[in-house]
């Protein structure tokens, strides 16, 4: 079985389940208080809430992640990429050769 559920925060789920326990009538925004968005496991950042609140809500959302990175210039002059994280489920391989595409 697979599931392409959002990976959260443990301790935040802790945290959610336990406001759950202490008040089963808990709304969904009071809810996102303890357990405010998917945390990725290679980073990466969300660009936009409204995804994160569309999933929460109705179980369906379209959450955008992009990668970290920086440009570091060498002794040589030459400059280079520094990829620090990538997005959730993107390939390493994958995103090298279309940076590479891209920069010919």
């Amino acid at each position: 079985m697979a599931t392409n559920m959002l990976p959260h925060n443990l301790s935040e789920s802790i945290d959610g389940c336990i406001a759950y326990i202490d008040n089963r009538n808990i709304t969904i925004e009071e809810l996102m208080q303890h357990v405010k968005a998917p945390d990725f496991p290679t980073g990466g950042i969300i660009y936009g809430m409204e995804g994160v609140k569309a999933a929460m809500h109705l179980g369906r959302g379209r959450v955008v992640v992009r990668g970290k990175m920086h440009v570091d210039t060498k002794a040589s002059g030459r400059e280079q990429i520094i990829v620090t994280e990538t997005p959730y489920q993107v390939s390493r391989d994958a995103l090298t050769e279309r940076i590479g595409e891209l920069g010919k």
